[in-house]
């Protein structure tokens, strides 16, 4: 039988209907259901399909909603996503229908609009046009207001009527813009933002900041202002810093920006030519040295003329500044200026002046804030202002505030790929860092600096905002010069050693970002190479610059037991002062910080409690990339005793995060948590990292030739730390089995994840028992292995792992529970060995690869629980393998 189609559209009807109102009526404020909604009018008021809701009504039920006008004029962040997803689904109403856009909602929306160039702004801007463009009469409304001076207007305006009611005059829409905020727009004007935009673009994208005034809001309205039948207060134009935005729309790469800026200038200049102030006369000047400037018709200059011209028109209202008559000197020399040279360069920096200091830090100023496009490094180049820059930094007539100076313009090249690559190629910017930082004098203020200036270049160079620690594949794109790498990472190594104390989380966040980055980039070159072939020689970092790091997280984390034990090591390293401990005392170098109660981290500020755990992940990604140092036999246990601080610290990091995790965890099943799950597959992949840098440096360290240099040793020698070690990793093991027993167990990918991470727990225990057997000193285990059923224990499970190169897990595990729990025989493993071989086989070494139906590993239990399995099956079997 067929359905009545008739019958389903009315069903349709009745529950989008009913589930409209309920939406409305309890989630107005809630951004998932409104983005929710929007979704689905897009999907169901197709053309030719009108049986359902009218878009009209359901747009006057939002407009009529008793919390409309709470979320959509509200000025702070409580409901700032509710709004960007009320703005979207009237946006989306609009589009369906233009019926719906009445002339007195404008009023709503310029009293809810901000003119910046917020995300939610821009749409607001992109709703008011779609009215426009449907009929609604914004004429009414000009000169436009905004924000709350807009409300007030327009409330005044209903309640006065439109006969008595009056325009806002042009001091009013003046006094509703921010000249700070307008100058700072004039710094960081949005290049890419179109008059006419047709979507919401991204500030990174237009070059710019959210908090910036968006030209294609007040390009027009300057316009308006300017009309020819306006009565305009010139002075106050310029003197607001209209004039200098307009001036800096001049470098827009849109034709239409650019355009209307000159049309603004045109119509400013017609009504100088009436207006009477002091300052009249130069503006003149100024705008018709501007005209001779340019050759062809709405051309496009260079950031660092328009930034000038704008920094010009301040100028001229201030005769009380030094600068106004230099500048009024340099207007006066010749009617048009030169646009592409940096205007009065050599004679501003080379001045001979009493107030050289002042002129040099102006112009200066000047050259940090223009250089924004690869046009301004060019015009730059042909003044030689780089090579002369990074010179004057390290001459001696250079003082802290000019360098200064100097470091934020290079900071500023180093945002500009082709720049910071021509400054790498061609002036040796990276050498040239180090060189800055170990002659720098060491302030907070500088190492912020020189930490973001080299954060800068790296990741601009590295061609993608995006963070390599993400990337979790060999990306095909290749690698950056091995030797720009290595001197990158010896610079922050440089930068390390010399500033050994920051006061400030994000600094420190943000060093160990770019150094974690440079040392997974190194790794990735090093696999290229050899994958390719080629031997390549890379940088490594050792255990001093990972103490260093540990002892700046310990003053941010308050750690002062860590603190008090890194002193305790380093202390007898550096009394030897040979050549191989005398690194280490840029360790003990800085003062420690004393926390103070007023010092310490405020844990009930999430933000900064957020920092230090973004900087422990950080750090623990670093440590992984140590090469634990080596030592001779007069240092062994002083350098010994560092690398094993360095792995017992970041095996307390990787307990604790798990830990946390599972907590967070409890009460939901991970297999339907998809945000439980993506956290701990991540902290799975830093944990077999982690376990896997572990085994590497034990068999390394017993690789090489001299007990002294044995980490294992030194693990066995120092009893406390040694237990410490074994401790963290026996919970760490029990972690892991937790995890094992949450998740699915038809996930292989996640199975796989926890069998490595069990098979290298496995590995790293069986080496240190390994090595206590051999030692013979037990001490580390308790004596346990001065039994004979141990040792026998611990040679048949030997045999295990190394046949056919496969590891029974199940067995191992067993084991290595009965040695850490201090029992007189391994008696749950013998157990489960005597299940094992019931079958022909004569020797243990020769157990099937594949685990017993009585041990299934799929099933995810713990080792408490194959335990408690095997303890069932001894009590109906009496008999017991004895060894």
């Amino acid at each position: 039988m067929v359905p009545d189609s008739s019958t389903h559209n009315e069903k349709i009807q009745l529950l989008w209907n009913g589930f409209v109102k309920v939406a409305l009526k309890s989630s107005f404020t809630s951004s998932l259901v409104l983005n929710l909604l929007k979704c689905l009018v897009e999907r169901l008021y197709v053309t030719g399909k009108n049986d359902l809701l009218p878009i009209p009504t359901l747009y006057q039920m939002i407009m009529s909603h008793s919390k409309f006008l709470t979320v959509i004029l509200d000025q702070t962040d409580e409901f700032d996503t509710a709004k960007a997803s009320l703005i979207d689904l009237l946006t989306t109403l609009a589009h369906k229908d233009g019926s719906c856009c009445h002339t007195a909602h404008v009023a709503v929306l310029l009293g809810a609009y901000g003119a910046n160039l917020s995300q939610t702004d821009q749409k607001i801007l992109l709703l008011i046009n779609l009215y426009e463009r449907n009929g609604a009469v914004l004429s009414e409304y000009r000169p436009y207001l905004w924000g709350p001076m807009a409300i007030e207007h327009h409330s005044i305006r209903k309640n006065l009527g439109a006969s008595l009611f009056k325009q806002a005059s042009m001091d009013k829409v003046l006094e509703n813009l921010n000249t700070d905020k307008l100058y700072q727009s004039v710094l960081k004007f949005p290049l890419r933002r179109k008059l006419k935009p047709l979507e919401v673009g991204d500030v990174q994208f237009l070059k710019s900041t959210e908090e910036c005034y968006d030209p294609a809001f007040l390009l027009p309205l300057f316009s308006h202002l300017l009309a020819p039948a306006s009565l305009v207060n010139c002075r106050m134009f310029a003197e607001t810093n209209c004039l200098g935005f307009t001036l800096a729309a001049l470098s827009s790469h849109d034709a239409g920006t650019r355009a209307a800026a000159y049309h603004i200038l045109t119509r400013f200049n017609q009504h100088l030519e009436g207006a009477k102030f002091v300052e009249k006369e130069q503006f003149i000047y100024l705008l018709e040295c501007v005209r001779n400037s340019i050759d062809t018709p709405n051309a496009k200059l260079a950031c660092i003329i328009t930034v000038f011209m704008a920094k010009v028109a301040q100028l001229l209202l201030k005769p009380d500044d030094h600068m106004y008559q230099v500048i009024n000197s340099f207007l006066l020399l010749k009617p048009a200026m030169d646009v592409m040279h940096v205007p009065e360069f050599y004679k501003l920096f080379n001045s001979s002046a009493l107030e050289y200091k002042q002129e040099r830090s102006w112009i200066l100023s000047l050259l940090g804030d223009g250089l924004r496009e690869t046009a301004d490094y060019r015009i730059f180049e042909k003044r030689y202002v780089f090579k002369l820059l990074l010179c004057f930094h390290d001459s001696a007539i250079s003082d802290n505030h000019t360098k200064m100076q100097v470091l934020n313009i290079v900071q500023a090249a180093c945002n500009l790929k082709t720049v910071a690559t021509d400054l790498s190629k061609n002036h040796g910017i990276v050498a040239w860092i180090s060189g800055a930082i170990v002659s720098s004098s060491t302030t907070p203020a500088r190492h912020q600096q020189f930490t973001q200036i080299l954060h800068d270049l790296w990741f601009t160079l590295l061609g993608t905002r995006e963070r390599v620690e993400k990337e979790t594949e060999k990306t095909s794109r290749g690698c950056l010069p091995v030797l720009f790498t290595n001197e990158m990472l010896l610079t922050m190594l440089t930068l390390l050693e010399n500033f050994g104390e920051v006061q400030d989380t994000a600094v420190f966040d943000t060093f160990l970002e770019t150094l974690g980055s440079v040392l997974q980039h190194l790794d990735l070159t090093k696999e290229q190479y050899q994958g390719n072939g080629y031997t390549v020689s890379i940088v490594q970092i050792s255990t001093r610059h990972i103490l260093l790091l540990l002892k700046m997280w310990a003053t941010f984390a308050s750690d002062m037991q860590l603190l008090e034990n890194i002193k305790t090591m380093v202390e007898p390293t550096v009394s030897r002062n040979d050549q191989q401990t005398r690194p280490y005392k840029s360790v003990l170098k800085t003062t420690t910080k004393t926390n103070a109660v007023g010092d310490a981290p405020n844990l009930n500020d999430l933000s900064q409690c957020s920092t230090v755990a973004e900087c422990t992940k950080r750090l623990l990604a670093v440590v992984l990339h140590c090469k634990l140092s080596s030592s001779n036999k007069n240092t062994a246990q002083s350098v010994n005793n560092c690398n094993l601080s360095v792995v017992q610290w970041a095996l307390e990091q990787l307990k604790i995060f798990l830990n946390d995790t599972l907590v967070n965890c409890e009460g939901s099943p991970l297999e339907n948590t998809s945000k439980h799950q993506e956290t701990l597959q991540e902290l799975l992949a830093v944990q077999n990292k982690l376990l896997r840098w572990l085994l590497s440096a034990l068999q390394e360290s017993s690789a090489n030739t001299g007990v002294a240099n044995m980490l294992t040793v030194s693990i066995l020698l120092n009893k406390e730390a040694g237990k410490q070690i074994v401790t963290l990793l026996l919970d760490i093991y029990s972690q892991i089995y937790h995890v094992k027993g949450k998740v699915h167990a038809g996930n292989i990918e996640w199975t796989n994840d926890i069998q490595n991470a069990v098979h290298l727990v496995n590995d790293i225990v069986l080496h240190l028992l390994s090595s206590t057997s051999s030692a013979g000193n037990d001490s580390l285990f308790q004596g346990v292995l001065q039994q004979s059923s141990h040792v026998k224990a611990l040679h048949m499970v030997q045999g295990l792992t190394s046949a056919d190169g496969k590891d029974n897990v199940e067995l191992v595990s067993l084991f290595i529970r009965d040695v850490c729990l201090n029992t007189q025989q391994p008696t749950h493993f013998l157990q489960c060995v005597n299940d094992a071989r019931m079958g022909s086989l004569d020797s243990v070494t020769n157990l099937p690869v594949k685990s017993p139906k009585k041990i299934k590993r799929k099933s995810g239990t713990a080792i408490i629980a194959a335990s408690e399995f095997s303890a069932k099956k001894s009590k109906k079997k009496a008999s017991v393998v004895n060894i």
